[in-house]
């Protein structure tokens, strides 16, 4: 599988990055009115938003080639989890548009979305 591209000083986000655990529960209310509630997956999905800045031009095109790569939010890949160091795969983008910004020659950032699909 392929993995997320990590900048030229090795990490993967810069900060602050911003990390959530999320949960999700489905309700379904019958005809009498009563509700069921479980919840749709077992384990939390994280979800990490990544800010990156003073981005170079190589940086640059790496991530952007990599989001025309996995198709936006369609292809999955491995991420490294910038608190803790851990592989996790089975990841998307967020999002099917990258916003890039280029300042300057050495002043280009991104704001993108990973999501745990698992």
């Amino acid at each position: 599988m392929t993995e997320f591209p990590k900048l030229k000083t090795g990490v993967v986000a810069q900060h602050p990055a911003t990390r959530e655990l999320r949960f999700s529960t489905e309700a379904h209310r019958f005809l009498d009115m009563s509700e069921q509630r479980f919840r749709d997956y077992g384990a939390g999905r994280r979800r990490w938003f990544v800010d990156l800045s003073l981005l170079d031009e190589m940086e640059l095109s790496r991530l952007a080639e990599f989001f025309v790569d996995m198709r936006g939010s369609f292809g999955e890949f491995e991420f490294e989890d910038p608190w803790d160091g851990a592989l996790v795969t089975q990841c998307r983008f967020g999002e099917d548009l990258l916003p890039l910004r280029q300042d300057g020659e050495l002043d280009s950032s991104a704001s993108l979305t990973v999501v745990e699909v698992q």
